[in-house]
């Protein structure tokens, strides 16, 4: 399963970072963030299962890379942000929610960066 499906998910989940930058700016409603969250983690748990699958079923000799458990770290991190937001109203954000999808920003820069480094490690 080709790399690149990662992409989307990750953009949406990166997009929400820049909108929780601009709801504390402006003060408008988060309900976009906390809809592009909901679909990033849909999306992203959905790849993350069918290369699991894939590698399970397809590659069994190739083994697990540190980028696969940086890809659930950050899924982890913006889960944690989409779950402080919810029963507040308009979905707004705690600043732990904020700290969160940054940090699952800054991972999803540091899988990037190793990727770009080291390509024989990004492809298992």
């Amino acid at each position: 399963m080709p790399r690149r499906l990662v992409a989307l998910p990750f953009a949406l989940l990166t997009a929400t970072t820049a909108l929780d930058v601009l709801h504390l700016l402006t003060g408008l409603p988060a309900v976009l963030t906390w809809h592009l969250i909901t679909a990033g983690l849909l999306l992203g748990i959905a790849v993350v299962a069918a290369e699991w699958l894939d590698r399970i079923f397809a590659e069994p000799s190739v083994p697990a890379s540190g980028s696969d458990l940086g890809v659930a770290l950050v899924l982890v991190l913006f889960g944690v942000s989409w779950a402080l937001r919810l029963g507040r109203p308009e979905w707004e954000p705690t600043w732990a929610a904020v700290l969160a999808g940054w940090a699952g920003a800054a991972g999803l820069l540091a899988i990037n960066s190793v990727q770009r480094r080291h390509p024989a490690a990004a492809t298992g």
